[in-house]
């Protein structure tokens, strides 16, 4: 049903078994990928504005960083991604392989989020930098010390980083926060009592109200914009809804991927959902550092309505019928949605079909035998 030499369909492009190639090896742990033979095949599709421009990407096996890696090396981008220390080898190889089919190069640096100066020298030489590593899952012994704490800590290391480069030498900062830095699971009303827009700010939130993924991404957005106008920074910050979409790793983990294994595995969660596709969640980063007039702005990604759990049941039950899915029970519908028009005007960043997040992300899934 699925090919088992090593090819796997990913949608958006083929990966192939070839063999790495490691350029050169440093005692910082630095790993560099390319494909030349690829990159001058498709040279085409690199442009001056992209091509030997460096760009880092924090949390490189994240999910969404792995997609954000893949679509900068498609237009060409030299790509520095730091990844946890100690890293276990077979969860590179997904990057490595990217590096080797597309036309972009990939640098590898080991950064432990916490620790002081962690990003300082991932930074070096930067034009523009992507910080996506943040934790993300809900629950927690200490909800303060595993959630809240890293956020700001990594913002705060991150932001130093930049900043000891000199003012200027990063052209801009994108920061990966999150709806819910906008509102929380029990909001107060939009400013414009309609719909949630970049002008919303979650301030009901709390840890001991069980919220602590909520304040830590609030509190680190807001540390964010601090520091950038402390330093003179340029920031974007992108603020999707709970992502889903395809997965590009047989590694992959986390609260997204925990979600739809649950409802292809025979499990459903009752509620009504808004979605972002991590599709366009990564290209909305993209988009955020090559528009000019991006500067100093926030975008919310988000699918266009929200989906109920009896529609998620029948679009899966639709596309794989031979699997255990449970019938969805639907929850109350938002009070109020959230406006993603910002980034279709400004960044060219469109709604992807629900059904076609729900449906390529379970190929993957399946495909990966995840």
């Amino acid at each position: 049903r699925y090919p088992t030499d090593g090819r796997i369909n990913i949608m958006q492009g083929v990966f192939l078994g070839h063999r790495i190639s490691v350029r050169s090896i440093s005692p910082c742990n630095r790993l560099r990928f390319s494909s030349p033979l690829i990159s001058r095949a498709r040279g085409a599709r690199v442009t001056m504005s992209q091509a030997g421009h460096l760009a880092l990407v924090t949390g490189g096996t994240g999910f969404v960083a792995g997609e954000l890696v893949k679509q900068l090396l498609e237009k060409g981008y030299q790509v520095r991604t730091t990844v946890r220390p100690g890293t276990d080898a077979s969860r590179l190889q997904p990057l490595k392989l990217l590096a080797q089919a597309l036309p972009g190069s990939l640098e590898i640096v080991e950064a432990d989020l916490l620790a002081e100066q962690a990003f300082h020298q991932a930074v070096a030489g930067a034009e523009v930098v992507f910080h996506v590593a943040s934790p993300f899952f809900i629950e927690a012994d200490d909800p303060q010390a595993a959630l809240v704490e890293p956020a700001l800590r990594g913002t705060a290391s991150l932001f130093a980083a930049v900043a000891a480069q000199g003012k200027g030498a990063v052209r801009r900062v994108v920061l990966t926060s999150s709806c819910a830095a906008v509102k929380g699971m029990h909001p107060a009303p939009p400013k414009d009592g309609r719909r949630y827009t970049e002008a919303d700010w979650n301030t009901t939130s709390t840890v001991e109200g069980g919220q602590a993924y909520w304040v830590g991404k609030t509190k680190a957005e807001e540390l964010a914009w601090e520091q950038a106008k402390q330093h003179g920074i340029d920031l974007v910050t992108i603020l999707p809804e709970f992502i889903l979409g395809p997965v590009l790793s047989p590694h992959a983990r986390g609260t997204s991927v925990g979600a739809l294994q649950g409802w292809l595995h025979g499990a459903s969660a009752p509620g009504t959902f808004t979605f972002a596709d991590v599709r366009a969640v990564a290209r909305a980063h993209v988009r955020a550092a090559e528009v000019p007039r991006a500067g100093g702005r926030r975008f919310i990604v988000a699918a266009r309505q929200a989906t109920t759990g009896r529609q998620i049941s029948a679009i899966l039950r639709e596309h794989f019928p031979h699997l255990p899915i449970k019938d969805g029970e639907d929850g109350e519908p938002p009070e109020f949605g959230v406006d993603a028009s910002a980034a279709a005007e400004l960044l060219s960043v469109h709604s992807v079909p629900v059904e076609e997040t729900l449906v390529d992300m379970a190929r993957t899934l399946l495909a990966f035998g995840l």
